[in-house]
């Protein structure tokens, strides 16, 4: 028996729609259809999967009579199947047909009922508001278009109409006025000879005359002649690179609404953190098209969107729209190992015990593979064997690892994300008898052409490997061996990332195993005896503890380590925002730490309390907020428009640090965090090679710091601070910015502070402890003591009865401010003249006996009325 005749589908004859990638469009092709037809009849309904469809459409339905419509954001790592996902349920919202034989969308897929049920709920509603519609695409990467004319030309598509703005409203304007059909009856029948149509002479729409005088044959009325018609047109239609919220959102009713009714609309977009990126702007434009979505159109509209990361992740530009996306799918592994079992894995059922009985006589074979690594083999692996076969389990695992750190740029992830690889790799055992399973370095053959691209696999060593194979099984081998070694070496040898996978020749055979009943013997033998032949001839070198390695010059191999370091970090854009903002953040602490604040006569000490990140911090306590931002994630017009929206008498201090030199900052960052993990990962070299190989690194580490540090002054150094109302401070320095700014917030926040600002309220003290009643004399007052303003205000905060350290707090605090002497000399004060009450730990105390160590525990009652001599 064959490997091919045990699978449901036959793996030499089936084939994997569009490479299985997918992707979100409005355009439907032969080959796309069948593509679709695919995915929705292998669509794997369970998992996450199941689980996120059902809290998508049972959201949607507990809001339609909502103020609001909450839209869903999907996550999940490259391959985990978003797209795939956004696909599915936006055709079966839709229930498309297909026009070969009629069947539609949910008759292919195999659903859980409660999928059923809620689909059916939502075609119950769809009915009583104008129907069902659904549309969607791919959102640019990298922007030039902006999310809402992206959005509307899929809408336009969707019901089509020509996808440029000016042509669909064109056709809109002509239905609105019941001219729509005469117009293009006319101008197909001026055209036809030359063999365009309506549509496409909508190409043309301001200089067309025979779409001018089509018109002008519909509407006589409409304007004086042709040429007047094409002013018209121009100026009722005129081209724009964006609209404002309010016209997209009438643009969107003007297309959808059927009798005046909004139709039950499922939107997905796809890739909208690609097209957001880093920047701030293209965030708040999703931001505000989301929320047009959900509130705007009565609850009708499910916007559905996909990015890698969570909307729960610290990514500032995605933290922004946690408030709108508020149903959350994250797709996991799991979910895609179901997947690649269900597709392409799938057994007959009348062959698994074939396959259990094959497995079982080479049991030894598979128990022996990788032995005393962390993935060797287990045996929770029988649960899944059968599943994975002609998958080994130990190889699945070791792939997983190696494709982590040779997938530089994060775009292949893991082995079970990718279907197209899973699918290879069984296609090349088809052939062969059962119990015949996929070599481990076949994961070189299907990655070759990547790990070139990404500069992982350099051009000289792959022209080695491949010159090996000369058509003889020595040859051969050689070739398949140097192969393994290369993934095997890329494996990290530091600390819990240690596997314990070694390039030796009892391992290097495990792997090699194709046939589990006949390899293992000749292979055990000759694996050791090629593995000396490469050495003699210079290909290989043999390493202390027994592993064998690709010869090349250390220099190079240092220099492939940085190259592939920081092509993992340049691809990493939220690793690098973090090390950005992180710099940033402590340039900034340096800059502030020389700030001293003091208050008035009384030279009160404030503080300073920085604040970064995308929501405003809080003015409630005693210290004065710095809230900082940057232009990588936020806009200058944006931190201006909220100091002025703070107001004149907000403390808060608004700082700006612009997005200059951000190529080169970018540079410097990764080019000082590869070299830094290089040496790490290098460790400590041997020989004088290895020496100068590391000093040149560290040389390269130490020029980029510098770099680094440099640009991360002057772009602080050029921040832009602004007061609560808008006010822009002007000095030359930024930490004279933020004192100066400073000095303004202290009194906002601390207005009452005046009225004790005295540094003679410890003479008070002392003179009120001695029963002096007149102890307000040193600050000039004469008046009666419970009159003075700080004394007036102690006895309204002590009232029925309060404790001491209550006091304290309250009148610390804004609006007052107050040192603390001033409120203890206060409260002995007014003890001394008979005004409060005072107990410590229960026991009255006694005129003279109220000190300031006493005041925290102490209560205090208001006397009703004061009794002296006369």
């Amino acid at each position: 028996m064959k490997n091919r005749e045990v699978f449901v589908r036959d793996p030499v004859t089936a084939t994997l729609p569009n490479n299985g990638v997918v992707a979100i469009s409005e355009s439907y092709s032969k080959k796309e259809i069948e593509a679709l037809r695919y995915e929705l009849e292998h669509f794997v309904c369970e998992g996450q999967y199941h689980a996120g469809l059902m809290r998508i459409l049972d959201s949607y339905l507990a809001h339609v009579k909502s103020p609001s419509q909450p839209a869903a954001w999907i996550s999940g790592f490259y391959g985990s199947g978003k797209s795939h996902l956004l696909k599915i349920l936006r055709h079966l919202w839709a229930n498309t047909p297909f026009s070969s034989d009629g069947a539609r969308a949910r008759d292919l897929a195999h659903l859980p009922d409660d999928i059923k049920n809620a689909l059916v709920e939502i075609d119950t509603f769809g009915k009583r508001c104008g129907g069902l519609h659904s549309f969607g695409g791919t959102l640019p990467s990298g922007g030039g278009l902006s999310p809402r004319l992206a959005v509307l030309r899929m809408l336009f598509k969707s019901k089509g109409l020509p996808e440029s703005l000016p042509e669909a409203q064109f056709c809109l304007w002509l239905k609105a006025s019941d001219t729509f059909e005469q117009v293009e009856k006319s101008v197909n029948a001026a055209l036809a000879s030359k063999g365009r149509d309506f549509f496409t002479e909508l190409h043309n729409l301001y200089v067309s005359p025979v779409l001018a005088g089509a018109l002008l044959e519909a509407d006589p009325n409409f304007a004086d002649d042709i040429t007047h018609v094409r002013s018209l047109i121009r100026e009722q239609f005129p081209l724009q690179d964006d609209l404002p919220t309010s016209d997209f959102v009438r643009m969107v009713r003007e297309t959808l609404e059927i009798d005046g009714q909004m139709p039950a609309t499922l939107i997905v977009l796809d890739e909208v953190q690609l097209y957001i990126g880093n920047s701030s702007e293209r965030s708040t434009d999703v931001q505000e098209m989301a929320e047009a979505l959900c509130k705007q159109l009565d609850s009708r509209v499910l916007l559905i969107s996909a990015g890698q990361t969570s909307l729960a992740a610290s990514d500032p530009l995605l933290d922004r729209l946690r408030g709108r996306f508020t149903v959350a799918v994250e797709l996991s592994d799991a979910d895609v190992e179901t997947v690649t079992r269900k597709v392409v894995l799938a057994k007959k059922a009348d062959k698994r015990s074939a396959i259990e009985s094959v497995l079982d006589q080479n049991r030894g074979e598979i128990d022996r593979q990788l032995s005393g690594t962390q993935i060797a083999a287990r045996s929770d692996d029988q649960k899944t064997i059968v599943d994975d076969y002609p998958l080994l389990p130990v190889r699945r695992r070791l792939w997983e690892h190696v494709i982590r750190v040779a997938d530089l740029a994060g775009t292949s992830s893991q082995l079970r994300t990718q279907l197209r690889m899973v699918h290879d790799a069984v296609r090349e055992t088809a052939e062969e008898p059962l119990g015949t399973v996929v070599p481990a370095d076949f994961l070189f053959t299907q990655q070759r052409p990547g790990l070139l691209q990404s500069g992982a696999l350099l051009k000289e060593i792959d022209e080695t490997i491949q010159t090996l194979d000369d058509g003889t099984p020595d040859g051969v081998l050689g070739k398949r061996l140097c192969e393994l070694i290369f993934l095997i070496r890329k494996l990290p040898r530091e600390g819990g990332s240690d596997i314990g996978v070694r390039s030796t020749p009892e391992m290097l055979a495990d792997l090699l195993v194709q046939n589990l009943g006949t390899d293992g013997v000749p292979l055990r033998r000759d694996v050791p005896r090629v593995l000396g032949r490469l050495v003699e001839s210079g290909k290989l070198v043999m390493l202390e503890n027994g592993e064998y390695s690709l010869q090349t010059r250390e220099s190079s191999e240092w220099n492939r380590e940085y190259r592939n370091q920081k092509t993992r970090l340049n691809a990493n854009a939220t690793s690098l925002a973090s090390k950005r903002a992180e710099l940033i953040s402590a340039c900034c602490n340096e800059v502030f730490r020389g700030i001293r604040l003091t208050q008035g006569e009384s030279k009160e000490p404030r503080k300073l309390v920085i604040h970064f990140g995308s929501e405003p911090p809080s003015t409630d306590g005693t210290d004065i907020p710095v809230w900082i931002r940057d232009g990588w994630s936020e806009s200058e017009s944006t931190v201006v428009a909220d100091a002025r929206a703070a107001g004149n008498e907000s403390p808060t201090i608004f700082v700006f640090i612009p997005k200059a030199s951000a190529e080169e900052l970018q540079k410097a960052i990764i080019s000082y965090a590869a070299a830094q993990a290089t040496i790490d990962l290098k460790g400590t070299p041997i020989g004088r090679e290895g020496q100068e190989a590391h000093d040149a690194m560290a040389a390269t580490m130490n020029r980029a710091e510098q770099v680094r540090d440099q640009i991360i002054r002057e772009v602080v150094d050029e921040a832009k601070v602004y007061r609560g109302g808008g006010n822009e401070q002007l000095e030359l320095a930024l930490a004279a910015k933020v004192e100066t700014a400073a000095i303004a917030s202290m009194d906002r926040m601390f207005p009452s502070f005046n009225d004790a600002d005295d540094g003679r309220w410890k003479s008070v003290i002392e003179r009120a402890r001695k029963g002096d009643e007149g102890a307000l004399s040193v600050l000039g007052y004469t008046g009666p003591v419970e009159q003075h303003r700080v004394t007036a205000a102690v006895l309204r905060e002590v009232g029925a009865g309060r404790q001491g350290r209550e006091i304290r707090n309250t009148l610390s605090a804004p609006p007052y401010g107050w040192p603390r002497d001033a409120i203890d000399a206060a409260l002995i004060l007014l003890h001394t003249s008979g005004h409060i009450r005072a107990k410590y730990r229960g026991v009255a105390v006694v005129e003279g006996e109220l000190d300031q160590n006493k005041i925290p525990a102490t209560d205090l009652h208001t006397e009703s009325v004061t009794l002296n001599a006369n």
